[in-house]
């Protein structure tokens, strides 16, 4: 029988031939490469590994602003000398004359200029201040590897920055706790515990309360430019408070440099952090989708209020917070939340 008739004449596939000389698999493209196996060999040395200039760190560029220049504080220092040494010199000839106007406001000007020189000694206190605080936690990060009597000298400088006394309850508790082998590794639990965790806990009680005021004030609130001052002012006053709670007194220039490190923090999140708090933003956004538009506009102000006082609180806190117990956005959230359903629930006409 013929081999076209067991052909499928419905098969719409064209025939194929195959050569008996067609080789079984394509040749490798790259060439072999044979090594001796008696090659003397050597062990990879740092000057084999690549340049650091060729893979910058870029943590290295997030450093630490450059130091505060003095010339504008010598500018002021200067013009207040100079007023207080004209309004010295001609004094006695208008006395001298009974020019009374000119003698008044010559008495005038140098009290401005002593009320302006110790604004300039009150801020280069504070400014002092918060130096010392910046190495005391500078020391801190050190204290698991400090050996006991430096670790407990380091506990002294805590409790007079916190401003406790000796018979503070926190600092006789600390003692009481405390053991004569303990070395920094054992001290700083202990310190944390006894001496922060009571100033954690009214810090947090603190941006709660004053983020979602700020929340509320927002959403019931139709003056948008009053909001905005009235935020700004509340925001500072947070920070104020944290600071006093750990024992700072920021004045202007402190305030601003205070400030200034808290926004580059916040600018300059880790990439972990913001990974973590991905879910958390799209959790905000379903919340804000369920209130009104203005109560969703508080939401977003207290939110930012309340990561703004976070910030704070991690910078200005002497001893750095564990991963563990470090306060997060997530835990206000919430409350901000309940907060506005709250308030809208009231306004509700059904509502009683």
């Amino acid at each position: 029988m013929n081999d076209a008739s067991h052909r499928d004449t419905s098969d719409p596939r064209p025939s194929q031939r195959f050569e008996t000389e067609t080789p079984s698999r394509a040749p490798d493209p790259a060439p072999a490469h044979r090594f001796d196996s008696d090659q003397a060999s050597r062990a990879l040395t740092p000057s084999d590994e690549p340049d650091d200039h060729l893979h910058p760190d870029p943590s290295a560029h997030l450093g630490r602003p450059r130091k505060r220049r003095w010339g504008l504080l010598g500018v002021l220092a200067g013009a207040l000398g100079l007023g207080a040494a004209e309004f010295v010199t001609g004094l006695p000839a208008s006395l001298a004359d009974g020019d009374w106007l000119t003698t008044g406001w010559q008495l005038l000007g140098l009290g401005v200029v002593g009320l302006g020189g110790l604004a300039i000694l009150r801020e280069l206190w504070r400014l002092r201040r918060l130096g010392r605080h910046n190495r005391l936690r500078e020391a801190l990060t050190h204290l698991p590897e400090c050996s006991p009597e430096r670790a407990m000298t380091l506990a002294r400088h805590l409790k007079t920055q916190l401003d406790l006394h000796d018979d503070h309850p926190h600092w006789q508790a600390f003692l009481a706790a405390r053991e004569p082998h303990h070395d920094g590794q054992d001290l700083a639990p202990l310190l944390a515990h006894y001496l922060l965790a009571p100033r954690d806990r009214e810090a947090r009680r603190l941006i709660s309360r004053m983020s979602g005021e700020t929340a509320v004030m927002v959403a019931v609130s139709p003056l948008t430019l009053v909001d905005m001052g009235l935020v700004a002012w509340r925001h500072l006053a947070m920070i104020d408070r944290l600071c006093r709670l750990y024992g700072l007194e920021l004045g202007y220039a402190a305030r601003i440099s205070l400030l200034r490190d808290v926004l580059r923090q916040m600018a300059f999140a880790g990439a972990t952090e913001l990974a973590s708090d991905a879910s958390m933003q799209m959790l905000s956004l379903d919340l804000a989708g369920r209130l009104s538009t203005r109560a969703a506009q508080g939401l977003g102000v207290g939110l930012l209020g309340a990561r703004l006082g976070l910030r704070t609180q991690r910078l200005t806190r002497p001893l750095a917070f564990d991963e563990a117990e470090r306060p997060r956005l997530t835990d206000l959230r919430r409350e901000l939340w309940q907060q506005l359903r709250r308030l809208e629930d009231k306004d509700k006409p059904g509502a009683r």
